[in-house]
Protein backbone atom coordinates (compact mmCIF):
# COMPACT_ATOMS: atom_id res chain seq x y z
CA UNK A 1 0.00 0.00 0.00
CA UNK A 2 2.80 2.48 0.86
CA UNK A 3 4.92 1.15 -2.39
CA UNK A 4 1.27 2.63 -3.92
CA UNK A 5 0.60 5.33 -2.63
CA UNK A 6 4.50 6.45 -3.26
CA UNK A 7 4.11 5.82 -6.84
CA UNK A 8 0.96 7.63 -7.13
CA UNK A 9 2.31 10.74 -5.45
CA UNK A 10 5.65 10.49 -7.84
CA UNK A 11 3.32 9.87 -10.97
CA UNK A 12 1.38 13.00 -9.74
CA UNK A 13 4.19 14.89 -9.25
CA UNK A 14 5.39 14.43 -12.62
CA UNK A 15 2.55 15.51 -14.63
CA UNK A 16 2.20 18.11 -12.37
CA UNK A 17 5.69 19.25 -13.29
CA UNK A 18 5.28 18.24 -16.92
CA UNK A 19 2.44 20.04 -17.63
CA UNK A 20 3.77 23.33 -15.38
CA UNK A 21 7.06 23.16 -17.31
CA UNK A 22 4.84 22.94 -20.63
CA UNK A 23 2.98 26.20 -19.67
CA UNK A 24 6.38 28.31 -18.79
CA UNK A 25 8.18 27.09 -21.87
CA UNK A 26 5.30 28.18 -23.76
CA UNK A 27 4.85 31.41 -22.34
CA UNK A 28 8.51 32.13 -22.56
CA UNK A 29 9.30 31.05 -26.32
CA UNK A 30 10.30 34.01 -28.46
CA UNK A 31 8.47 34.64 -31.38
CA UNK A 32 8.97 33.35 -35.01
CA UNK A 33 9.77 37.16 -36.10
CA UNK A 34 13.00 38.13 -33.71
CA UNK A 35 15.32 40.22 -34.61
CA UNK A 36 17.90 37.50 -34.51
CA UNK A 37 15.59 35.78 -37.38
CA UNK A 38 14.90 38.70 -38.83
CA UNK A 39 18.95 38.66 -39.76
CA UNK A 40 18.91 35.38 -41.33
CA UNK A 41 15.92 35.87 -43.51
CA UNK A 42 15.34 37.86 -46.85
CA UNK A 43 13.20 40.69 -46.73
CA UNK A 44 14.28 42.58 -49.76
CA UNK A 45 13.27 46.00 -50.06
CA UNK A 46 10.28 45.81 -47.94
CA UNK A 47 9.63 48.77 -45.19
CA UNK A 48 10.72 47.25 -41.66
CA UNK A 49 8.74 47.95 -38.67
CA UNK A 50 10.68 46.71 -35.11
CA UNK A 51 8.82 46.64 -32.27
CA UNK A 52 10.17 46.99 -28.92
CA UNK A 53 9.10 46.38 -25.70
CA UNK A 54 7.96 43.91 -22.56
CA UNK A 55 5.87 40.85 -22.07
CA UNK A 56 3.10 43.40 -24.22
CA UNK A 57 5.27 43.32 -27.12
CA UNK A 58 6.26 39.48 -26.92
CA UNK A 59 2.85 38.79 -27.18
CA UNK A 60 3.01 34.96 -25.17
CA UNK A 61 0.98 36.09 -21.93
CA UNK A 62 -1.90 37.85 -23.85
CA UNK A 63 -2.85 38.62 -27.67
CA UNK A 64 -0.30 39.33 -30.20
CA UNK A 65 -0.63 42.85 -31.43
CA UNK A 66 2.39 42.36 -33.30
CA UNK A 67 1.11 39.71 -35.13
CA UNK A 68 -2.18 40.92 -35.92
CA UNK A 69 -0.46 44.85 -37.42
CA UNK A 70 1.94 41.87 -39.62
CA UNK A 71 -1.45 40.28 -40.99
CA UNK A 72 -3.37 43.60 -41.36
CA UNK A 73 -0.20 45.43 -42.95
CA UNK A 74 2.03 42.92 -44.25
CA UNK A 75 0.39 42.98 -47.94
CA UNK A 76 1.14 46.49 -48.12
CA UNK A 77 5.04 45.75 -47.83
CA UNK A 78 5.61 46.10 -43.83
CA UNK A 79 7.48 43.33 -42.52
CA UNK A 80 7.07 43.67 -38.41
CA UNK A 81 10.09 42.30 -36.20
CA UNK A 82 9.28 41.09 -32.73
CA UNK A 83 12.27 42.62 -30.09
CA UNK A 84 9.50 42.39 -27.23
CA UNK A 85 11.02 40.30 -24.09
CA UNK A 86 8.85 39.20 -21.01
CA UNK A 87 9.45 41.10 -17.62
CA UNK A 88 12.10 43.59 -19.23
CA UNK A 89 12.47 47.04 -17.72
CA UNK A 90 13.73 49.92 -19.70
CA UNK A 91 16.89 49.08 -18.09
CA UNK A 92 16.69 45.54 -20.09
CA UNK A 93 15.66 46.88 -23.35
CA UNK A 94 18.47 49.61 -23.30
CA UNK A 95 20.79 46.98 -22.95
CA UNK A 96 19.72 44.61 -25.95
CA UNK A 97 18.86 47.77 -28.26
CA UNK A 98 21.81 46.49 -30.52
CA UNK A 99 19.99 43.89 -32.16
CA UNK A 100 16.82 46.34 -32.97
CA UNK A 101 19.57 48.84 -34.84
CA UNK A 102 20.99 45.77 -36.51
CA UNK A 103 17.93 45.24 -37.89
CA UNK A 104 17.79 48.78 -39.88
CA UNK A 105 14.34 49.01 -39.31
CA UNK A 106 12.57 51.82 -40.99
CA UNK A 107 10.06 52.31 -38.32
CA UNK A 108 10.54 51.96 -34.60
CA UNK A 109 7.68 51.26 -31.90
CA UNK A 110 8.41 51.44 -28.23
CA UNK A 111 6.18 50.11 -25.78
CA UNK A 112 7.73 49.45 -22.70
CA UNK A 113 7.57 50.83 -18.92
CA UNK A 114 4.89 48.32 -17.05
CA UNK A 115 7.92 46.72 -15.19
CA UNK A 116 9.59 49.41 -14.42
CA UNK A 117 6.26 49.95 -12.49
CA UNK A 118 5.61 46.42 -11.17
CA UNK A 119 8.86 46.27 -9.57
CA UNK A 120 7.91 48.83 -7.24
CA UNK A 121 5.12 47.46 -5.83
CA UNK A 122 6.17 45.31 -3.29
CA UNK A 123 9.69 44.28 -1.52
CA UNK A 124 9.71 40.72 -3.16
CA UNK A 125 8.48 42.44 -6.65
CA UNK A 126 11.40 44.46 -6.48
CA UNK A 127 13.91 41.41 -5.40
CA UNK A 128 12.46 39.10 -7.86
CA UNK A 129 13.56 42.38 -10.90
CA UNK A 130 16.15 42.44 -9.40
CA UNK A 131 17.24 38.97 -9.32
CA UNK A 132 15.65 38.08 -13.11
CA UNK A 133 16.34 41.34 -14.74
CA UNK A 134 20.00 41.23 -12.79
CA UNK A 135 19.46 44.69 -12.46
CA UNK A 136 22.10 47.23 -11.04
CA UNK A 137 19.80 49.14 -8.21
CA UNK A 138 16.38 49.55 -7.02
CA UNK A 139 13.70 50.88 -9.86
CA UNK A 140 12.63 54.10 -9.35
CA UNK A 141 10.81 56.64 -11.67
CA UNK A 142 14.00 58.91 -12.26
CA UNK A 143 15.40 55.79 -13.40
CA UNK A 144 12.75 54.70 -15.60
CA UNK A 145 13.27 58.30 -17.56
CA UNK A 146 16.91 58.50 -17.65
CA UNK A 147 16.97 54.84 -18.94
CA UNK A 148 14.10 56.01 -21.42
CA UNK A 149 16.17 59.07 -22.96
CA UNK A 150 19.28 56.82 -23.44
CA UNK A 151 17.42 53.98 -25.06
CA UNK A 152 15.59 57.05 -27.90
CA UNK A 153 18.81 58.25 -27.91
CA UNK A 154 20.71 55.56 -29.12
CA UNK A 155 17.94 54.57 -31.52
CA UNK A 156 18.03 58.17 -33.02
CA UNK A 157 21.97 58.00 -33.41
CA UNK A 158 22.15 54.85 -35.09
CA UNK A 159 18.76 54.64 -37.30
CA UNK A 160 17.31 56.24 -39.93
CA UNK A 161 14.10 54.48 -38.37
CA UNK A 162 10.99 57.11 -37.38
CA UNK A 163 10.06 56.48 -34.03
CA UNK A 164 6.79 56.47 -32.46
CA UNK A 165 6.35 55.43 -28.44
CA UNK A 166 3.13 54.37 -26.96
CA UNK A 167 2.12 55.49 -23.41
CA UNK A 168 1.51 52.41 -20.64
CA UNK A 169 -1.52 50.32 -21.06
CA UNK A 170 -3.55 50.52 -17.93
CA UNK A 171 -2.29 48.60 -14.93
CA UNK A 172 -4.84 46.90 -12.78
CA UNK A 173 -8.53 47.67 -13.33
CA UNK A 174 -9.26 50.04 -10.20
CA UNK A 175 -8.29 53.73 -10.68
CA UNK A 176 -7.93 53.73 -6.45
CA UNK A 177 -4.89 51.34 -7.03
CA UNK A 178 -1.31 52.42 -6.65
CA UNK A 179 -0.09 51.34 -9.99
CA UNK A 180 -3.24 52.52 -11.81
CA UNK A 181 -2.30 56.10 -10.82
CA UNK A 182 1.18 55.16 -11.34
CA UNK A 183 0.59 54.14 -14.83
CA UNK A 184 -0.75 57.35 -15.40
CA UNK A 185 1.98 58.97 -14.13
CA UNK A 186 4.67 57.52 -15.96
CA UNK A 187 2.59 58.04 -19.04
CA UNK A 188 2.69 61.75 -18.75
CA UNK A 189 6.59 61.74 -18.45
CA UNK A 190 6.48 59.05 -21.75
CA UNK A 191 4.93 62.24 -23.21
CA UNK A 192 7.26 64.54 -22.34
CA UNK A 193 10.46 62.66 -23.15
CA UNK A 194 9.36 62.28 -26.69
CA UNK A 195 8.62 65.83 -27.09
CA UNK A 196 11.92 66.71 -25.62
CA UNK A 197 13.49 63.88 -28.26
CA UNK A 198 10.95 65.29 -30.88
CA UNK A 199 9.67 61.40 -31.47
CA UNK A 200 6.13 60.50 -32.34
CA UNK A 201 4.06 60.10 -28.90
CA UNK A 202 0.87 57.60 -29.20
CA UNK A 203 -1.80 58.11 -26.27
CA UNK A 204 -2.53 54.33 -25.54
CA UNK A 205 -3.05 55.02 -21.68
CA UNK A 206 -5.60 57.91 -22.44
CA UNK A 207 -7.23 55.87 -24.66
CA UNK A 208 -8.03 53.07 -22.24
CA UNK A 209 -8.49 55.81 -19.63
CA UNK A 210 -11.47 56.38 -22.16
CA UNK A 211 -12.59 53.42 -22.30
CA UNK A 212 -12.58 52.47 -18.88
CA UNK A 213 -14.14 55.16 -17.85
CA UNK A 214 -17.60 53.61 -19.73
CA UNK A 215 -16.41 49.40 -19.35
CA UNK A 216 -15.67 49.59 -15.69
CA UNK A 217 -15.88 45.68 -14.26
CA UNK A 218 -18.59 45.40 -12.26
CA UNK A 219 -15.71 44.59 -9.31
CA UNK A 220 -12.81 46.78 -9.19
CA UNK A 221 -9.96 44.43 -9.83
CA UNK A 222 -6.46 46.09 -8.46
CA UNK A 223 -2.65 44.60 -9.90
CA UNK A 224 -1.58 40.70 -8.84
CA UNK A 225 1.41 41.69 -7.13
CA UNK A 226 3.46 38.10 -7.18
CA UNK A 227 5.32 37.80 -10.69
CA UNK A 228 3.98 34.45 -10.24
CA UNK A 229 0.41 34.60 -10.63
CA UNK A 230 0.61 35.32 -14.09
CA UNK A 231 1.07 31.66 -14.73
CA UNK A 232 -2.75 30.32 -13.94
CA UNK A 233 -4.22 32.52 -17.59
CA UNK A 234 -0.82 31.31 -19.14
CA UNK A 235 -1.88 27.31 -18.08
CA UNK A 236 -5.75 27.80 -18.92
CA UNK A 237 -4.17 29.20 -22.34
CA UNK A 238 -1.84 26.64 -23.56
CA UNK A 239 -3.38 23.52 -21.60
CA UNK A 240 -7.08 24.13 -21.11
CA UNK A 241 -6.58 25.63 -24.86
CA UNK A 242 -8.88 28.32 -23.83
CA UNK A 243 -8.94 31.72 -25.46
CA UNK A 244 -7.32 34.99 -23.97
CA UNK A 245 -10.44 36.60 -24.23
CA UNK A 246 -12.51 33.56 -22.83
CA UNK A 247 -10.04 33.76 -19.72
CA UNK A 248 -10.29 37.49 -19.29
CA UNK A 249 -14.51 37.56 -19.35
CA UNK A 250 -14.27 34.89 -16.51
CA UNK A 251 -12.30 36.84 -14.60
CA UNK A 252 -14.12 39.79 -15.06
CA UNK A 253 -11.99 41.94 -16.55
CA UNK A 254 -12.58 44.69 -19.73
CA UNK A 255 -9.11 45.41 -20.82
CA UNK A 256 -6.53 42.74 -19.58
CA UNK A 257 -6.37 38.81 -18.76
CA UNK A 258 -4.90 39.28 -15.47
CA UNK A 259 -5.25 42.82 -14.35
CA UNK A 260 -2.01 43.45 -16.76
CA UNK A 261 -1.76 41.87 -19.89
CA UNK A 262 -3.94 42.88 -22.36
CA UNK A 263 -6.79 41.27 -23.88
CA UNK A 264 -7.81 41.97 -27.61
CA UNK A 265 -9.94 44.82 -26.81
CA UNK A 266 -6.58 46.57 -25.38
CA UNK A 267 -4.39 45.00 -28.09
CA UNK A 268 -6.75 46.61 -31.09
CA UNK A 269 -6.14 50.27 -29.29
CA UNK A 270 -2.29 49.65 -29.57
CA UNK A 271 -3.14 48.37 -33.33
CA UNK A 272 -4.96 51.64 -34.58
CA UNK A 273 -2.75 53.71 -33.04
CA UNK A 274 0.35 52.46 -34.69
CA UNK A 275 -1.02 51.43 -37.87
CA UNK A 276 -2.19 55.29 -37.65
CA UNK A 277 1.52 56.26 -37.22
CA UNK A 278 2.24 54.02 -40.16
CA UNK A 279 -0.44 54.72 -42.58
CA UNK A 280 0.32 58.82 -41.56
CA UNK A 281 4.39 58.60 -42.55
CA UNK A 282 3.72 56.89 -45.84
CA UNK A 283 1.20 59.44 -47.10
CA UNK A 284 3.43 62.12 -45.91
Amino acid sequence: MKKQRKWLLFTVGGIVTTIAGYTVYRFSKRPANTPEKFLKSEHFSRKVVACLGDSHTQGTMAHNFVNDLAVQMGDKGYDFINAGVNGDLVYNALHRVEDVIECEPDYIIILIGTNDILARLSKSNEIHFEIKKQLPQKPTESWFIQNLRQLISLLKLHTNAKIAILSLPLISEDSDSVAFKAAVEYSKQIQAVAQETNITYLPLNERQLEYYETHRPTKQKRVVRSPFAYFIPSFKHYVMKKSWEEISQEAGLSLTIDTVHQNKMAAQMIEQLVRGFLEKEMND
